[in-house]
């Protein structure tokens, strides 16, 4: 069956200025994968050619150390028809007047979603402050920009009436959190292996977006490709799609992480896990070897993947 995509989330590169225990893809100083401006405006036309796709989103690793591409590209993509979202972790709101000169141009294209992480969860352990992300608030709210919060595993504390929500999201233990944060959790409050019978983030029978990188792998989940796009085309890629068929996906729909582990003979190596995704990327990174198409992009298992 082929995916119902609406989205497509551009991950412009997989480096950030930071390399976050909880990061899905390893992001950090020197990860190495992004795209050009050539890649950016070729998947945005194979996504314009997609009647049900009307949105894409430029997310990395962290797309504002290259924001002339990345505005150049939402300028093209908003000329192609496409609504347009930014994912950022604020790291350039050294003041507000300097995040309205970041951000101004976001306003004259007249994005529909910018999403500004928050430094909460690990901010104490690296002496990080919540200001950056105030001043990237109030900026967005001066401009009339389109804005939330994303909060993973703490709340925001910042002093502007009206942003924080409290709604945190749960840390998902996959990419470098499956390896900097799991074993912690797992024996805290930990689940045996055999109780996570399910994805509960993913929705692999009926995909409303994917991720898109440098590689040209549209992951259904980080570390799952349904297809490359350089290699076979976006459209292609859509209409061939079937969960029941494609290896690591029909076992997940099966009965999740734990039976990707039976199906493939890979014993869990622990007594308990920190949640379904901690799991599930440890049997995956046993199998990449044999499936290498499907388990991709490396930089999403960090450097026992490659």
């Amino acid at each position: 069956m082929p995916m119902s995509l609406t989205a497509i989330h551009f991950l412009v590169t997989y480096r950030c200025i930071y390399a976050c225990d909880h990061c899905f893809v390893f992001g950090g100083p020197e990860t190495e994968g992004t795209m050009t401006l050539a890649q950016l405006r070729d998947a945005i036309d194979q996504t314009a050619d997609v009647p049900a796709i009307d949105t894409v989103y430029f997310e990395g690793g962290e797309p504002t150390l290259y924001w002339p591409v990345v505005l150049e590209a939402a300028r093209y993509a908003r000329a192609r028809g496409l609504d347009v979202g930014i994912v950022t972790n604020c790291h350039w709101a050294e003041s507000v007047d300097d995040a309205k000169v970041w951000l101004a141009p976001l306003a004259e294209l007249g994005i529909t979603d910018l999403s500004l992480s928050s430094y909460a969860y690990f901010a104490e352990r690296e002496n990080l402050e919540e200001r950056l992300l105030r001043n990237a608030v109030v900026a967005a709210v001066e401009l009339g920009l389109p804005m939330g919060l994303l909060e993973v595993g703490a709340e925001a504390v910042i002093d502007v009436p009206g942003v924080c929500t409290g709604d945190v999201g749960e840390i998902m233990y996959k990419g470098r959190a499956a390896v900097e944060l799991a074993p912690a959790r797992a024996e805290v409050d930990g689940r045996p292996p055999e109780t996570f019978t399910e994805c509960p983030h993913e929705d692999f029978a009926d995909s409303g977006r994917v991720h898109l990188g440098a590689d040209g792998e549209l992951q259904l989940c980080q570390g799952i490709s349904a297809g490359n796009m350089w290699h076979d085309g976006l459209a292609a890629v859509v209409e061939r799609y079937d969960p029941q068929e494609l290896p690591v996906v029909r076992e997940l729909l099966r009965g999740g992480p734990i039976e990707l582990a039976r199906a493939h003979g890979v014993g869990p190596a622990h007594e308990r896990y920190a949640d379904a995704c901690h799991l599930c990327f440890e049997t995956r990174l046993a199998l990449r070897a044999r499936y290498p198409d499907v388990l991709a992009p490396a930089v999403c298992y960090g450097p026992a993947g490659v």
